[in-house]
């Protein structure tokens, strides 16, 4: 493993963490009941419609059990809704609701500002790589193939 790869090994985990509590605090300030798990539930099956638990869990890499309890708070909280699949009956697709769209979007704006303000001074020409080296990892860590 190079130095660079290396530092970047070192480095990606730390910044990660940094961001999210910065969003986790902008979340916080603005006084939404939302959590971050919440809002990545949120984003997953606003892109992924007729997504069941077992989709999220899987997703997210996390205990079916636990992703009940999420999802049924999220549920009580009015932003999501079970609703039967019309060609699966034993089925439950996972909905989210209006209210979720909204918390959704305000959430977004924060993350948004949040991004804004630590890429502020940063080379739009750097951005762009980030992004490419992102993606390529992104894809290589799903893809199960990381030797």
């Amino acid at each position: 493993m190079s130095t660079t790869t290396a530092e970047l090994a070192r480095m990606f985990p730390v910044t990660l963490r940094s961001v999210v509590r910065l969003i986790g605090v902008e979340m916080d300030k603005s006084g939404t009941e939302l959590r971050l798990p919440q809002y990545g539930v949120l984003d997953f099956l606003l892109t992924n419609s007729k997504a069941v638990q077992t989709d999220l869990a899987n997703h997210f890499a996390k205990d079916k059990s636990v992703m009940l309890r999420q999802l049924d708070e999220m549920e009580r909280s009015g932003w999501i809704e079970r609703q039967m699949d019309p060609d699966d009956r034993r089925r439950k697709n996972l909905v989210v609701t209006k209210a979720g769209v909204e918390i959704h979007r305000k959430v977004s704006r924060m993350r948004a500002r949040v991004f804004a303000n630590v890429l502020e001074g940063v080379d739009e020409k750097d951005i762009a790589t980030c992004l490419r080296v992102l993606s390529c990892m992104n894809e290589k860590a799903n893809s199960g193939d990381t030797q």
